[in-house]
């Protein structure tokens, strides 16, 4: 019947011939059997009814985190959000067959309790939940991945061979060997937090560099009185990678603290780039994609747990509710 799937965790099974008084329907109805527990009968268990609420709300859940965490949300942000709109009306729909079913209680006194409440609420619970998750999953992890697979990179950098100008689109640089950073012209301009930048040079060129552009840039990580930078891959002597820093409120300050090294050290930094320094570019924005899926997973997981554990308790509240 169309109302079995949601019903009650239990179906009843007539203790008396169904044909007793002429008729089969003269008892309660398929579909109202199917909705809610009834007194005074035998009852089996109704596995349908509990997987459906058991896996209704986690897919809802796996539907909307996953999209608000997917190349859809980056690319097409509108359609994204039509989808997840969809899944929204879906949680309203199951909130007007709760209000439904509530209404119904207090016309029949012998109304008994059934899923629809259940499935409404913890719908929405899902939904709320998978918005919020997979968004913060979204600006932390998937788009600066999706950002930097969308700009250019490049390989065997010599920083004396090449300018700020000429490398803006760079995501993400391997230098060549030989490259590192020059601690000893580093600086730091503080603005409640302190913003440290290093020169990214090629050692051993045959050229000299007219104009300092690649910088190694982090927060917090010098003293801004001296040269002590020790932000994030500094001590690492094989690295040689970095992957642009993509933050649009620090960049004026790293800015700034250019400035100040080049007025300290009487260099020229024309067009800076600022970047953070790695041990391999490809890894580490490889690393954004790693920990944006991983979180998916763990989500999807918890989730269905919490799902799990409420859909067993409701069981067991239903029963004990129809027995007393």
């Amino acid at each position: 019947m169309l109302g079995q799937p949601y019903g009650g965790a239990y179906n009843t099974v007539r203790q008396s011939n169904p044909f007793a008084n002429g008729s089969p329907f003269n008892e309660t109805s398929p579909f109202q059997r199917g909705l809610y527990f009834v007194k005074g009968q035998r009852r089996r268990l109704n596995i349908v009814a509990i997987l459906i609420a058991l896996f209704v709300p986690w897919l809802l859940f796996v539907f909307v985190f996953c999209m608000m965490s997917s190349s859809v949300h980056y690319k097409q942000p509108y359609v994204a959000y039509i989808l997840v709109l969809l899944a929204l009306c879906f949680c309203l729909v199951a909130c007007f067959l709760a209000m439904k079913a509530l209404a119904n209680k207090q016309c029949d006194s012998t109304y008994q309790p059934s899923w629809f409440v259940f499935i409404a609420v913890t719908g929405v619970v899902a939904f709320v939940l998978a918005f919020v998750t997979g968004e913060k999953n979204y600006y932390q992890y998937m788009e600066p991945y999706y950002n930097y697979q969308n700009l250019a990179s490049y390989q065997d950098v010599d920083t004396t061979e090449k300018l700020g100008q000429q490398l803006m689109d760079a995501g993400q640089i391997e230098f060549r060997k030989g490259t590192g950073l020059d601690l000893s012209r580093s600086m730091g301009f503080k603005n409640h937090d302190i913003y440290c930048v290093a020169p990214i040079v090629t050692k051993g060129s045959a050229n000299a560099a007219g104009s300092v552009d690649f910088w190694a840039v982090g927060k917090n990580c010098c003293s801004g009185v001296s040269a002590d930078f020790h932000c994030s891959g500094f001590s690492d002597p094989h690295a040689t990678g970095v992957i642009r820093m993509m933050s649009d409120e620090d960049r004026t300050f790293y800015r700034l603290a250019v400035q100040q090294a080049e007025a300290t050290y009487h260099m020229t930094a024309s067009h800076p780039l600022f970047f953070e320094w790695v041990h391999s570019a490809d890894e580490a924005v490889n690393h954004f994609a790693s920990k944006g899926r991983m979180t998916c997973f763990l989500w999807i997981c918890v989730h269905f747990t919490l799902q799990a554990f409420l859909t067993m308790a409701t069981t067991l509240a239903f029963s004990k509710l129809v027995h007393s």
